[in-house]
């Protein structure tokens, strides 16, 4: 079995580098650092990859150019990945916070995975922020393994196996939502999602070099996604129609 760890890490971002780092190192897990795709200050007309009338049907408004950094720094990890000839893809961002049982509890969390042959999955959260909607398929070193019909959107720590890898590439690398928003529409409403609980990575709580709630020009996130009516109804629609793929999921499984 091999595993591939990246580290997504700015440029800019040495601190949060150094701190990542030293965790992982604590924790015997080798990584490899990926270059972000740093988004902010480009025009949204320079991602050739972004259709702003889809964005605008799904959220309810405009994506802003840090979201579709994050998300192609996510795409391109996975691209990075299936260039190898590992089994499995960690993607951590830098803004995370493990104990040194990390890579043992998450080694024994694959390797449960793999015995129990549980191969109808694409990709498994590992930094979910709650859990809903789902059905316990194991139990490793006090975490449950468990299918996440209403898959977790927070992103901040990943694995995938190659076949999630592969579809999630063969979907094409067209972004008209934040990448975790993606992930919960598409793991939702395919049933192929896998979460741990408790969660194994956590957020420092710093704010987001790539995602800041704060911009360089003083400008904060929320202003500058423009939240109004349509943001909101489009919001709980989504959520709403996750749901009900999600419990029709779980009431198919027993």
């Amino acid at each position: 079995m091999k595993i591939k760890t990246f580290l997504i890490n700015l440029d800019s971002s040495e601190e949060r580098l150094a701190a990542a780092s030293k965790q992982l190192n604590s924790a015997q897990w080798k990584f490899d650092r990926y270059s972000a795709y740093d988004g902010r200050g480009k025009k949204l007309e320079d991602f050739s990859h972004y259709d702003d009338k889809t964005a605008q049907k799904i959220l309810g408004r405009s994506m802003l150019n840090s979201e579709l950094g994050c998300y192609l720094s996510h795409y391109g990890c996975v691209e990075s990945f299936l260039e190898t000839d590992a089994d499995y893809l960690v993607v951590l961002e830098d803004d995370l916070k493990i104990t040194p049982e990390f890579g043992t509890i998450l080694e024994g969390i694959i390797d449960c995975l793999q015995s129990l042959d549980h191969s109808d999955w694409y990709l498994l959260n590992i930094a979910a922020k709650n859990k809903k909607i789902t059905k316990e398929i194991a139990r490793v070193k006090g975490h449950a393994v468990v299918h996440a019909y209403y898959f977790p959107i927070r992103g901040l720590g990943l694995v995938w196996n190659r076949k999630g890898a592969q579809e999630f590439l063969n979907l094409g690398k067209n972004a008209n939502v934040p990448v975790d928003i993606f992930f919960q529409n598409w793991l939702s409403r395919n049933g192929k999602g896998l979460s741990v609980w408790p969660a194994l990575v956590k957020p420092a709580g710093l704010d987001s070099d790539i995602l800041g709630t704060v911009a360089k020009d003083g400008v904060r996130r929320k202003e500058k996604e423009q939240r109004d009516f349509s943001f909101f109804w489009k919001k709980q629609k989504r959520i709403l129609i996750n749901k009900i793929f999600a419990l029709l999921f779980l009431i198919k499984s027993f």
